[in-house]
């Protein structure tokens, strides 16, 4: 690329955040600084971990929090904070804002008040700092850099390997599915595996349609246990990926191996690739405040 051509967007792609909102936020401020990159927005899988009220969390979420309390981040974001403020106000590094599609652990009723709020658009913000986006279930959001990013909300209800105790938005809308089957977008962020994605038996048909009809560029999902990778499914010219959990769960407590990659995207077409485990292991669970 010569001087003249205009720099191509860069979107940082995490897996299930499940509260490490910040941590997220931080992880692209500390990748720009040492790379000399700027990013243009992240993207994210679901299982963002969205609770702004602790009373109204779930089981799972309740039960992580009492070992790990940064399950408990979207408290952080939710009103105005100290440590939100020194991420979002005081770091010349900090990405715009974050996108997210809706996994199985989120508060739903609130999601679903802040998109009706919010009006025509696709997208909609769900902190106090109008950083945190969520995309409205079978919408598509246009970004600045002309990247057309949709969303599809939960997970499968229907396949033998479903699950069985999720409030009603936490399981994928054939509604939503076939919204997006009519539309044009570069990028599906999904919190389920199309069917067969990840795991033999495990997945969603809808999503495989869906991606089978539409054939964007890529798609992004999360859910699954293990290392991120692609899945070697051929969904002709849509390249899927995993995302592992960006939890920083390891020994060291720095992120997961798959767990975050780089989306460059310049004159309609783009590029993705996980960050090498060596990038990623001087950011830590115990440091991350300060990198």
């Amino acid at each position: 690329m010569d001087a003249s051509s205009p720099q191509p967007a860069l979107f940082l792609v995490f897996g299930d955040l499940h509260g490490r909102i910040l941590p997220a936020f931080r992880f692209a401020s500390y990748w720009a600084k040492h790379t000399g990159r700027e990013v243009t927005a992240l993207l994210q899988v679901g299982d963002m971990g969205y609770f702004p009220d602790i009373s109204r969390m779930d089981k799972a979420t309740l039960r992580h929090a009492k070992d790990d309390p940064l399950e408990l981040g979207a408290l952080d974001v939710a009103t105005r904070t100290e440590i939100a403020d020194r991420v979002f106000d005081d770091d010349p590094f900090c990405p715009p804002g974050l996108w997210f599609t809706a996994g199985n652990h989120e508060d739903f009723d609130e999601l679903e008040r802040f998109a009706r709020a919010s009006g025509p658009q696709a997208d909609f913000a769900v902190d106090a700092y109008c950083r945190v986006h969520g995309i409205k279930d079978g919408e598509v959001h246009p970004f600045d850099c002309g990247t057309k990013v949709a969303a599809v909300w939960g997970v499968d209800g229907d396949g033998a390997n479903s699950r069985h105790n999720l409030p009603p938005r936490g399981y994928i809308a054939e509604r939503a599915v076939n919204q997006l089957a009519t539309e044009t977008f570069d990028v599906l962020l999904m919190h389920d595996a199309p069917e067969g994605g990840k795991r033999v038996w495990y997945g969603s048909e809808l999503l495989r349609s869906l991606i089978e009809l539409a054939q964007p560029r890529f798609g992004f999902f999360g859910h699954y246990r293990g290392d991120g990778s692609r899945s070697q499914q051929d969904y002709r010219r849509t390249e899927v990926y995993h995302l592992a959990g960006f939890e920083m769960r390891t020994r060291d407590g720095h992120p997961e191996s798959g767990s975050v990659g780089v989306l460059e995207w310049a004159d309609g077409e783009g590029t993705f690739a996980f960050i090498d485990d060596e990038e990623l292991k001087p950011f830590t669970r115990h440091n991350w405040k300060w990198v």
